[in-house]
């Protein structure tokens, strides 16, 4: 029969903590109850397609924290009192359901690593597997930089420690770049992969964990309105071309409502869904709100449809010309270490340099009466 299961979508609701010590209450035996639902209410039986993969959403435990209150960033803050560590005292009371269940369970946390540094946070995609380990730990790459400074910082930000710190761990590969950035882990459900969010809208991201072969790729999102819903759609469009142009499926978990200062509770429209390797939904809850749904995964059908060149868009690539675009400097590496935890303003003039010297070298074109400061 091969490998063929039910994969379910856990479009929790979150209100956001002050402090790590509220998350079982406010949040995380919430999700515990929706992880009994998931396996009791959700799938096939064990013949056909049993439920054997529950993801959670962006910070499903923590949600976003606005107030950097006497710190000087909200970065900072999250760091001192809210970011867990993964594994640890939360992870562990899902690590138990895990092994009740013999599933999988995915999603995201800020997690501070001592080892790299206390006073930052970084966002971090876990899997969980069914004897209860941490198998996996992705960490955001592409930050939400806007003004409310709320993301966490960048394993960019932090390059060479990084590198020294998590090589060879939690699915990657011993002295491999790409997979130390972007891990794929193989697992008795496929090989699976993860990327957050904003990641989605870099499609390098799809490609880095694509080219390694993932099959089964996780994305857990906060993507607020309008970005997330008609008429720009851009978190189903994301969520659909790197599904067909990896030839891939995508699991893509967002949240329910947030309670939040300063936050509408529908800021986060829902629209959970789980896109086939041809890019056709195979299930899309697309409504705000706190739901659970779920998708079959047949990954047995994919490795076999991998074996066809038509449509082959992996096996297409001509690299050689590609490798040139990223021959480029664009956004800079080892900004913390460099300079220290950086607020949002600095982070983003950070963006601006970029934009500006694309102005100076002639790729771009400044609108009339656009000053470009001098480097």
């Amino acid at each position: 029969m091969g490998i063929r299961f039910s994969a379910c979508l856990a479009q929790s609701a979150r209100s956001t903590v002050s402090h790590r010590d509220q998350i079982y209450e406010t949040n995380l035996k919430r999700a515990i109850e929706l992880i009994d639902y998931s396996v009791f209410r959700m799938g096939f039986n064990d013949h056909y397609a049993p439920t054997k993969l529950v993801v959670f959403p962006e910070v499903f435990m923590q949600g976003w924290y606005p107030n950097p209150e006497k710190y000087k960033t909200v970065n900072e803050k999250v760091a001192k009192d809210i970011a867990i560590r993964i594994p640890g005292p939360e992870t562990e009371m899902l690590s138990q359901k895990a092994r009740e269940y013999g599933i999988f369970i995915a999603g995201t946390a800020h997690e501070v690593i001592p080892e790299i540094s206390e006073e930052f946070g970084l966002n971090c995609g876990f899997i969980i597997d069914p004897k209860g380990d941490v198998i996996l730990k992705y960490h955001k790459h592409h930050n939400y930089l806007v003004r409310s400074g709320r993301d966490d910082a960048s394993p960019q930000d932090i390059w060479d420690k990084y590198i020294e710190v998590m090589d060879g761990t939690y699915g990657r590969k011993k002295g491999d770049i790409l997979s130390c950035f972007y891990p794929v882990v193989e697992t008795e459900i496929g090989k699976l992969g993860y990327i957050i969010c904003n990641d989605g809208y870099t499609f390098e991201s799809f490609r880095a964990v694509g080219v390694q072969g993932c099959e089964v790729m996780l994305r857990s999102s906060g993507m607020q309105e309008p970005e997330g819903t008609p008429p720009q759609d851009m978190w189903m469009s994301a969520n659909k071309v790197g599904a067909w142009n990896n030839l891939m499926y995508v699991v893509a978990a967002a949240p329910g409502p947030l309670t939040a200062p300063r936050f509408p509770l529908n800021a986060y429209p829902g629209n959970s869904m789980i896109v086939g390797p041809h890019g056709e939904i195979i299930v899309h809850a697309n409504y705000p709100g706190e739901t659970v749904t779920y998708g079959v995964i047949d990954v047995e059908s994919l490795r076999n449809r991998r074996m066809d060149q038509k449509h082959h868009w992996v096996s297409q690539m001509r690299m050689d010309a590609f490798k040139e675009i990223y021959n480029r400097d664009m956004y800079p590496k080892n900004l913390f270490l460099d300079k220290g935890p950086l607020d949002y303003k600095e982070r983003i003039d950070e963006q601006y340099k970029v934009i500006h010297r694309l102005v100076r070298n002639g790729t771009y074109i400044a609108p009339e009466g656009y000053v470009v400061p001098e480097e």
